[in-house]
């Protein structure tokens, strides 16, 4: 992503497309399927989940990159599930390139 900073909602952001994004792709592969609504990431329950704020969700999404304790988080989401196929899917090492320092 070039330097301009996108935040806010998808419908806010009109040159850059969060739903293209390789974070949000990611997520949506991985995560339980709970997290997922009419195959979008319901950004309320990941909130909810991780005890972070929706902003604060977006923001993951808009720019890209991830705090660790976020990157704790939904690896935790990933290895409580009681769904076979996504237990243990998403792992800190998918989460690593969007470490941001």
């Amino acid at each position: 992503m070039d330097a301009q900073t996108y935040t806010g909602r998808p419908s806010k952001n009109a040159e850059f497309k969060l739903y293209d994004g390789k974070l949000y792709q990611l997520l949506l592969e991985k995560l339980p399927s709970h997290f997922i609504k009419f195959g979008r990431l319901d950004t309320l329950k990941l909130c909810e989940a991780t005890g972070n704020a929706r902003y604060t969700v977006y923001r993951w999404l808009n720019e890209q990159v991830l705090s660790r304790n976020a990157i704790k988080a939904l690896v935790k989401l990933s290895d409580e599930t009681d769904e076979q196929q996504k237990k243990a899917a998403l792992t800190k090492e998918d989460l690593i390139p969007f470490l941001g320092l």
